[in-house]
């Protein structure tokens, strides 16, 4: 996967090398290269460092461990290893999304019916936890955002802090500065008193991150972060009804849970302290999918399901956890049926996203029986859907 350098540039890192891979040049050179520039005359990843950065302590420690795994980097590519981190990163999103469900409802089972729908219910499992991809060190940082921001209702100094993952989150995709954006409006319009210090915080990963790109690529930042995803060959309507309902790329097909976000969403605006902060959380969303449909490959090449709306499906979440708890005006009758009906789509999208977490033939439906990138129109095949190409030959 485009993941594949993650843990050679962790190592780079580790060894004071600063993501220069010439350490690793066999399996590079075994790998074609992939994916690798020369921006100042070394080979480095062309991917964002944030990830790697995020790994390079446990990278560390398993090269203390096991010195001959250390060694050995220079002509594998650590399948199992990166793997492992992924999961370590997706089960520390659990844990910290746990949290923010239980702060805001002080509900236990609100809080793990609802991280068991973020775990297994959506793209963390079958993509983010499947490899060291980008989505799942951004998808930990958007959630330590938000629970600061929910904590903030009772502790407000906390505010101060939000900009600190949130700078870290664009440092692991490009797409956290949608979050980032909204989230630093939403602070300097609602809580003014904190803007100063949370303006500082921010700095502390900013400023070395500026330095660290003059330095290689002699611009503030790579090329990766400048549009490369997006060129004239942009379907922007097909883009963005393909990330949420084509039949093999579609957010609401292979999570049909979150469908309750909607609803989950208004439900939400009842609450008139915290409305402003939900208005915000939903206009990431939003402009998330805009930003995701222009992309001029809108089904993120070779992957499972709707891997680009990865990075906001901690805020979907929180948004169905709302359908748990009707305010006191509505009958109290439709508790029941509505809770009933969140737990059966997330139980069905539990059994879809399990085929890419657990089924190989999945991922080869990108490439039978052509490549997806060669005919993207197979994304809208409902005679194929990719979460069922398991049980047909092809």
């Amino acid at each position: 996967t485009d993941s594949r350098w993650s843990v050679h540039t962790a190592m780079s890192f580790v060894r004071g090398h600063g993501g220069d891979l010439s350490d690793f040049l066999p399996i590079l050179e075994e790998e074609k290269f992939y994916a690798i520039e020369y921006r100042d005359g070394r080979p480095r990843s062309r991917y964002p460092i944030g990830p790697s950065l995020l790994a390079a302590p446990v990278v560390a420690l398993v090269a203390i461990a096991r010195p001959n795994w250390a060694h050995d980097l220079s002509t594998k590519i650590p399948v199992r290893t990166e793997q492992f981190i992924a999961s370590l990163v997706g089960a520390a999103t659990g844990v910290i999304f746990f949290w923010v469900i239980f702060s805001r409802f002080e509900s236990l089972w609100i809080g793990l019916a609802s991280t068991a729908t973020l775990a297994f219910g959506t793209s963390i499992w079958s993509t983010a936890t499947r490899a060291l991809w980008q989505h799942g060190p951004l998808v930990l940082m958007l959630s330590i955002a938000m629970l600061l921001l929910v904590r903030a209702r009772r502790r407000p100094e906390l505010i101060q802090f939000v900009g600190l993952p949130l700078a870290m989150g664009y440092l692991m995709r490009p797409t956290g500065i949608v979050p980032l954006g909204i989230l630093s409006l939403y602070v300097l319009f609602y809580h003014r008193q904190w803007a100063a210090r949370y303006l500082a915080w921010p700095a502390l990963v900013a400023v070395p991150w500026l330095a660290y790109n003059l330095l290689i690529y002699g611009t503030p930042l790579p090329s990766y972060y400048v549009g490369e995803a997006f060129n004239s060959q942009t379907r922007f309507v097909e883009g963005l009804l393909g990330n949420l309902f084509s039949p093999s790329r579609g957010l609401f097909v292979f999570s049909p849970v979150l469908l309750f976000s909607i609803s989950g969403f208004f439900l939400s605006l009842r609450d008139v302290d915290q409305r402003p902060l939900h208005l915000a959380f939903g206009l990431i969303v939003i402009c998330h999918s805009i930003i995701v449909g222009a992309a001029s490959m809108w089904w993120a090449g070779h992957a499972f399901g709707p891997r680009f709306m990865t990075d906001v499906v901690p805020i979907l979440v929180y948004f169905v956890a709302f359908n748990f708890r009707l305010p006191a005006s509505a009958p109290a009758r439709l508790q029941r049926p509505l809770s009933a009906g969140v737990i059966v789509l997330a139980l069905a999208s539990s059994v879809i996203h399990a085929q890419g977490a657990w089924r190989y033939g999945t991922w080869q439906w990108n490439v039978l029986p052509v490549s997806i990138d060669e005919r993207p129109s197979r994304a809208w095949d409902w005679s194929d859907p990719q979460f069922l190409r398991t049980y047909r030959e092809h």
